[in-house]
């Protein structure tokens, strides 16, 4: 498999259904080059800690690294502010991990994206918890989270209500946020994930099935 490119077919992105807030992609992406990257810069975790900084985050477990959001020099220290309307942009970390791209891009052809929010990369040690959570604010509701498993391992599990999924890695999944979600790692081994936010052609009419 080339650096990035996903082996499957092109989601018709329309078919995704509202009932089921959890959904297993019909492709995979080699994640091995970005992994190897996230490995030769330790420094990039929670340099901008927004999500895991506070003692009541359902994300205080975790680690981050933010890929594209909004512009960091648009942080005056209120969180709901920078949360809301904004084009987001490209951070550092994208020119520290280049074989996201691909990735990120690939992704956004195969499920007809019109629009690209944030990208983030999260990382949950062993024993770590993401807590049960909705996700709300404008960039919840404007767009939709697509996840690319980076690392896993048996007995990891990523919840949406009453639905499971334990993603390989390289594998892609499609949840709906703004359902109550979580993620469970009882095990020895780091979790790793990519979270792209896009805005397809079928996100407005997807939202208002809800």
């Amino acid at each position: 498999m080339t650096l990035g490119l996903a082996c499957g077919p092109i989601l018709p992105a329309s078919l995704l259904p509202v009932s089921r807030p959890l959904r297993l992609l019909p492709f995979k992406y080699n994640v091995a080059p970005l992994v190897s990257e996230l490995s030769w810069s330790p420094e990039l975790w929670d340099d901008f800690d927004l999500r895991t900084n506070h003692p009541q985050s359902p994300h205080r477990e975790m680690s981050d690294i933010i890929v594209r959001y909004n512009a960091r020099e648009h942080f005056s220290g209120d969180r709901q502010a920078f949360n809301g309307p904004h084009d987001a942009v490209w951070w550092d970390a994208a020119e520290r991990l280049p074989a996201a791209l691909p990735i990120i891009f690939d992704l956004m052809y195969r499920v007809q994206g019109e629009r690209l929010g944030m990208v983030l990369i999260t990382r949950q040690p062993p024993g770590a918890m993401c807590y049960p959570h909705i996700d709300n604010g404008w960039h919840a509701g404007h767009y939709e989270k697509y996840a690319i498993q980076l690392a896993s391992a048996e007995g990891q599990a990523f919840h949406v209500e009453q639905q499971t999924l334990a993603p390989k890695p390289g594998e892609v999944f499609w949840f709906d946020n703004s359902r109550k979600h979580w993620v469970e790692n009882p095990t020895t081994e780091t979790r790793m994930t990519m979270i792209v936010c896009i805005r397809t052609r079928f996100t407005e009419k997807r939202m208002l099935c809800q």
